[in-house]
């Protein structure tokens, strides 16, 4: 998709109040598309409208929904429908995150997890897509779909067993969608960061052994030593967008990460064992 001509054009930011969807939205807006921000708490999305504003973006709305919610789905929907036909390019950022050994992580969070990072993003395409392949052959014009996945969806490290699921989930069905909505010329890609600094880190829920101060602060840690801003992020995905690449990798360790373990998966389980050990 060229963002050249993305002036105009209707982008749907899920999570869109904050993080890496606020800076997607952002740099979306500084090309003269039109902006609807998608999250559940309505005075976080009162406030990335007011700042998207004062910074020149044309049009900015909100929506306070629960992804996971399918009955809210139709207020989604319905939004769309009063800015136009169909969303150009649909952003889905929104997620959760938290860690604990897979036996001590209890069921209701491995569902939680599932809710909002798979089931939701499902349902926010469930209820998109069909415009968006209507109006394709009605103007002929490309489209694009953003799953923000992680690097704990190919690299598996102790603790991360429920979060990194749901993000090789969104990957694996990414892939699917790409090829299945190729021939709409809706095209799909998978973004994989590695830590990014955003306030997700001070919120993460640790649950069993893990949950400790010690645990929290490593967390944070993690997430500040990968230097990774929430603005490369989405400079990064805007790149993307416009090669139209199916699948990349964000951040050092995302990078470094992905690459060990397809050439030199011994190492790479290595490196897992030393640095992630949990007693």
């Amino acid at each position: 998709m060229d963002l050249k001509n993305i002036k105009g054009k209707l982008v749907v930011v899920t999570g869109g109040s904050s993080g890496i969807g606020y800076s997607i939205a952002e740099r979306m807006a500084g090309l003269g598309a039109r902006l609807l921000l998608v999250a559940r708490n309505e005075a976080k999305l009162n406030t990335a409208a007011t700042q998207l504003r004062k910074q020149g973006a044309e049009e900015v709305l909100t929506l306070s929904v629960d992804v996971a919610n399918a009955d809210d789905l139709s207020k989604l929907r319905d939004k769309v429908a009063e800015m136009g036909a169909a969303a150009d390019v649909v952003i889905n950022s929104a997620g959760i995150v938290s860690a604990g050994l897979l036996h001590e992580m209890p069921i209701s969070e491995w569902d939680r997890l599932h809710g909002v990072n798979v089931r939701g993003l499902v349902l926010v395409l469930q209820t998109l897509i069909p415009e968006m392949i209507a109006e394709n052959a009605k103007d002929g014009q490309a489209r694009h779909i953003v799953n923000i996945a992680s690097a704990a969806g190919y690299s598996g490290v102790p603790g991360m067993s429920a979060y990194g699921a749901t993000k090789a989930a969104v990957t694996a069905l990414s892939e699917s969608l790409r090829a299945e909505l190729g021939a709409h010329q809706i095209g799909v890609t998978a973004v994989c960061p590695g830590f990014v600094k955003t306030p997700i880190a001070e919120t993460v829920q640790l649950f069993g052994r893990m949950n400790t101060p010690k645990t929290q602060k490593n967390i944070e840690k993690m997430f500040a030593y990968g230097n990774l801003s929430p603005e490369t992020v989405a400079e990064q995905t805007l790149k993307a967008i416009g090669k139209n690449k199916g699948f990349v990798t964000i951040g050092r360790d995302a990078v470094g990460g992905h690459l060990l373990k397809r050439f030199a998966p011994g190492m790479f389980s290595a490196v897992v064992a030393k640095t992630a050990r949990v007693k």
